[in-house]
């Protein structure tokens, strides 16, 4: 409910301040949209310190005088989820240039500054898959079950693009764009990982002078975290799409938004684990619909 309700107050906000920026000859104008995006398939790949489980004074009544315990290994592991899907919703205020020559090549661009929030729900569980460190050993024998999960994953962005209209004499004009900015995103992530019953089957700890107690201890438990991950990632995106002119100052119009992160960005937690999560193909797609309040000219007469 909250999150549809911060949609609901920032679309109603940009229809009442929409009369102060849309004036006769300013150049300025305001814009709102919503849509869905579409999120593709995300690789996860995550780094674990190796050592609370064998370094746990419950499961290794030793380790306070273990020098082993000071300088943990390092644990891998990588699972994917597939794509998803879920709302996209922003504002924006944009300037549209304007050249000597009325009507010259300088009038089709526009300059915006762009505010939106996305949202995509993965809830998804999926296998993992040992590729370093200690999780080698273990994933064969000793864990019974090994898995990733991923909940919401949100973005608070805010890009810079520059667009080019097509303008002609109908109240249709078609636009492509270009932007580039940053988006504050945090992801809901678990992990879980469940030993065998059978202490014969366990490693960790299979080079301590107590290996056996610690086999006894670790048999049948099960190590888990529900965290928030968070990270600020820098893209671009294209834009393309088609306004049409209800009156000489308000258009509708859609467009199709597809984008890029950085090929490989980290979203890490404070804790002991961390994880880079990343879009397989490294693109995200949206097709939000969009109104726009843009100063009344008799030049653009269907353009922003």
């Amino acid at each position: 409910m909250k999150r549809w309700y911060s949609i609901g107050v920032m679309t109603i906000a940009a229809w009442v301040l929409a009369s102060g920026f849309a004036r006769a000859g300013s150049g300025f104008y305001l814009s709102s949209e919503m849509g869905a995006n579409f999120t593709p398939n995300a690789d996860i790949n995550g780094t674990g310190y190796d050592g609370p489980s064998d370094c746990d004074e419950y499961i290794n009544p030793l380790a306070p005088q273990d020098p082993k315990c000071a300088a943990q290994g390092i644990t891998q592991w990588m699972s994917n989820a597939d794509g998803a899907s879920g709302i996209l919703a922003g504002v924006a205020v944009g300037y549209r240039l304007r050249g000597r020559d009325h009507g010259g090549l300088w009038d089709h661009f526009r300059l915006e500054l762009e505010y939106f929030y996305r949202e995509s729900e993965y809830n998804q569980t999926s296998p993992v898959s040992a590729t370093g460190g200690a999780a080698f050993a273990k994933a064969d024998g000793e864990l019974q079950r090994a898995e990733d999960w991923i909940g919401s994953l949100t973005s608070h962005n805010l890009f810079g693009n520059l667009y080019f209209d097509f303008i002609n004499d109908s109240r249709f004009t078609p636009y492509v764009g270009v932007g580039a900015g940053a988006g504050f995103t945090n992801v809901d992530y678990g992990s879980l990982w469940a030993r065998t019953n059978d202490p014969d089957r366990i490693t960790t700890g299979s080079d301590r002078s107590n290996a056996e107690v610690i086999r006894q201890n670790l048999a049948g438990t099960t190590s888990s975290v529900r965290t928030e991950l968070s990270d600020t990632l820098f893209g671009y995106q294209i834009v393309f799409g088609v306004d049409y002119a209800l009156t000489e100052s308000v258009s509708l119009g859609v467009r199709r938004v597809a984008g890029s992160t950085s090929a490989r960005s980290a979203i890490r937690s404070s804790g002991t684990h961390s994880g880079a999560i990343r879009p397989t193909d490294g693109e995200t797609e949206a097709n939000p619909c969009s109104v726009v309040w843009r100063p009344t000219t008799s030049a653009c007469s269907a353009s922003r």
